[in-house]
This record gives C-alpha cells, structure tokens and sequence, in this order.
C-alpha cells in the first residue's frame, strides 16, 4: 500500500483551481448581467427616443394652441365675433320641400293569345 502524502506544491495548485473556478463562475455570471443591462440598456433608449418625439409633437400643439391663429380659429367655429363686427349667419329653409318627379307609365297594350302564337312561330 502506498502512503499518500500530499505536497504543499499539490495543495498549492488544486487551491488555485478552486480559486480559479469559483472566479470563472462570477465571471460568468457578471457577463450574463452585463447582457441583460445592455438589452435593458437598448429598450430604455428606444422609449427615450419615443417620449422626445411625443415631447415634441406636444410641444407644437402648446404653440398652436397658445397662438393667435388657434384662438381666431376657435372663435371663428364657435360663432363668436371680434369687436366691431357682426355675426352674419345665413338663414335658410328651416325644411327642405321634397321634389316630386311625376313620370307616367306606360299602360300595357292587352295582346291576344293567337297574335303571341304567331310571333313566337313566324316572328314579327
């Protein structure tokens, strides 16, 4: 049987791969949670990019809507008049008058049974 001694130089180097390994695992797992920051990363960009644009489309609308043009606009579609003007507002017929189209229909001409039978063999 042989006697097993174990050298610090053994030691020394299986210590290493412990050391090694367990630094290779945080290594690992340090990577995979830079890639899940960087795809998280990515669609926060995305939305940023999407909220300036909404930012400046609701920008315009605050300067329209502060504008001189949008309060005339208003004005002009709620019926209300400027100072020294007046409201024209076109009356017209309160009900329409239907139109009635009398056409007249022919009245069918009473045909005999034999002068049907004769078109139908001899034509005419």
């Amino acid at each position: 049987m042989k006697n097993f001694q174990i050298k610090w130089k053994q030691l020394a180097v299986l210590g290493a791969f412990v050391v090694l390994f367990f630094l290779l695992m945080d290594f690992n797992s340090r990577i995979n949670e830079l890639n899940r920051l960087n795809t998280e990363l990515a669609k926060m960009e995305t939305q940023v990019a999407a909220n300036k644009a909404t930012e400046s489309g609701l920008q315009e609308q605050i300067q329209y809507a502060t504008s001189d043009a949008a309060v005339n606009e208003y004005a002009r579609n709620n019926g209300l008049v400027r100072e020294g003007e007046k409201l024209i507002v076109p009356l017209g017929n309160s009900t329409p008058v239907p139109q009635l189209n009398h056409e007249t229909t022919p009245t069918p001409v009473k045909i005999s049974n034999h002068q049907i039978w004769w078109a139908l063999f001899f034509g005419d």
